[in-house]
């Protein structure tokens, strides 16, 4: 598919949604703008993430759920930990975090560990050889409110001591008919999470619009499921939430 004059809708929550949108810009397509996720800081409950961040020498593994657990969480180790406490493996999941993790940890001397992973998923990730032999490991994981379970399940059924440490919320976005309706004309809608698929159909269902036609690509073959489950007759799935795998599988359409 040429990408030139197509109108894109870019659902992913800010700020990556802005950066998404002019990187479209730039391969010529019409970026238009619907985040379906709101993100916020945990800020009330700063003093049981800050004791937890303290604790951050007791374990073996950090995991980063994604972008915005990096952002959050770079930041509070940089607060608590002048000097990084040495022999943690730091991981994120998809090239996209894990370049994240490089760049915003630079400085602190974070480096995460390179994944050959397929696609942005925990799966994919509990694939990897490191994630096999686990038992007796302490394992942080940094994300969200709520969201999967399955990677801190499958880990702990493998023998790891597991914690979840949520650093923000993910809150649904409520737009007007207007609002909607400005995106209406888009041909390719971007999916990067099953919550934001579960919030977009959400969001059409209460204005009574039906863009099941419309061609939707999605992160991971999990959420094409659900797409298609939901109703949607074209749907791809580009094996990564990252602008470079979505604009590899467009372009190979």
């Amino acid at each position: 598919m040429q990408l030139s004059g197509k109108h894109i809708l870019i659902t992913r929550p800010e700020p990556e949604n802005t950066l998404s949108c002019e990187r479209f810009q730039t391969w010529g397509a019409h970026s238009l703008s619907l985040p379906m996720i709101e993100i916020d800081a945990l800020t009330e409950q700063n003093a049981a993430i800050q004791s937890h961040i303290f604790d951050l020498d007791l374990y073996d593994q950090v995991i980063f759920i994604s972008k915005n657990a990096v952002r959050y969480g770079i930041e509070w180790i940089e607060d608590c930990w002048p000097m990084l406490p040495v022999g943690i493996n730091w991981v994120g999941i998809g090239k996209g975090t894990t370049d994240f993790i490089n760049e915003l940890g630079f400085d602190l001397g974070i480096k995460a560990q390179e994944h050959a992973l397929s696609g942005n998923t925990s799966e994919a990730l509990l694939n990897q050889e490191s994630m096999q032999k686990v038992a007796g490991q302490k394992i942080l994981i940094m994300g969200g409110e709520g969201g999967r379970t399955k990677l801190a399940e499958t880990l702990l059924e493998r023998g790891a001591q597991v914690k979840h440490l949520a650093l923000y919320s993910r809150n649904k976005i409520n737009y007007d008919l207007e609002q909607v309706a400005e995106a209406e004309n888009c041909e390719v809608i971007l999916i990067t999470s099953g919550e934001g698929l579960e919030n977009l159909v959400d969001t059409l269902s209460q204005h009574n619009k039906n863009w099941l036609h419309k061609l939707i690509l999605t992160p991971s073959q999990r959420v094409a499921d659900m797409a298609i489950e939901l109703g949607w007759k074209n749907v791809v799935n580009a094996n990564g939430a990252d602008d470079n795998s979505i604009y590899a599988a467009l372009t190979q359409l």
